[in-house]
């Protein structure tokens, strides 16, 4: 496997920074989240920038902030595909969609969007893969592509690839190994993040909720380190991408960040390393 990280993660650096302190922590690669830098530039020349730096970008991740016209549910992905095809990355990311079926509303565009990309993309040899949805209410349930093995199931039927956000499980209360053989086959990115364990200082319900999620590996409840071991015995060859909030780098102070990094990174290998 391969290990990577989100660009999402330090959103507020400029990209060739970030670029440079994974390489400098040992990263393989990058995961690039579509973001105004980004989109000024275009994709060759943040492929560029990335070569420079030593540093490859695996995947593209669509803007997690409402940048007018790329916003994945207005319209975005074909900007957002666009735009990995420049890079070179060799997986697009994309989400599952809000409705409890897929034979109309917004389930149904869902369907045909895949359908209309999926000829185009084939002869670019770029992947479309779609990432496990995080539940945080009875309606997140009820969608028609939160349960995992409908979501493997929608994926035989249009040929995508799978991503693992372990976080997003973690809220579904779904066991991480469990998913990792219903996704096994079509895997093609884990998103690794940590959640739960102590955050009994934090003095209002809302924050523990927020700032439990997307925690730093080994600092929470899930199963990474069973998780990469798995990973590893199955031979996936694909990336492992750490994906956590900005504080849990202590993003407000470099030396902290770089720091950080170095110790997710020797974390996930060791958990790989069993």
């Amino acid at each position: 496997m391969k290990f990577s990280l989100s660009t999402g993660t330090l959103y507020v650096y400029p990209l060739r920074t970030v670029f440079g302190w994974a390489r400098a922590a040992g990263f393989d690669a990058v995961e690039l989240v579509v973001n105004p830098e980004a989109i000024f530039r275009g994709g060759k020349a943040v492929r560029q920038m990335a070569t420079e730096e030593g540093i490859e970008i695996l995947t593209v991740h669509p803007t997690v902030v409402p940048l007018p016209g790329w916003r994945e549910r207005s319209g975005g992905m074909d900007r957002t595909i666009s735009l990995t095809r420049e890079t070179g990355a060799g997986v697009v990311i994309m989400h599952t969609p809000r409705s409890a079926r897929l034979d109309e509303d917004e389930g149904l565009a869902f369907r045909r969007r895949v359908d209309a990309w999926q000829p185009r993309l084939r002869e670019s040899g770029l992947r479309l893969a779609v990432e496990n949805k995080a539940v945080r209410s009875s309606t997140d349930l009820s969608y028609a592509l939160t349960p995992p093995e409908r979501l493997r199931a929608f994926a035989d039927e249009h040929d995508l690839g799978l991503v693992l956000d372990t976080t997003h499980a973690g809220t579904a209360g779904e066991d991480l190994l469990k998913m990792q053989r219903v996704f096994d086959g079509r895997l093609v990115n884990v998103h690794l993040s940590d959640m739960g364990g102590q955050l009994w200082h934090l003095p209002f319900s809302r924050l523990r909720a927020a700032f439990g999620e997307h925690r730093f590996p080994g600092a929470g409840d899930l199963s990474l380190a069973d998780l990469l071991r798995a990973l590893a015995v199955s031979g996936y060859g694909g990336p492992v991408t750490l994906e956590v909030h900005p504080f849990a780098l202590r993003f407000w102070w470099p030396p902290a960040v770089r720091r950080r990094l170095a110790q997710a990174l020797g974390w996930m290998k060791r958990a790989a390393a069993g």
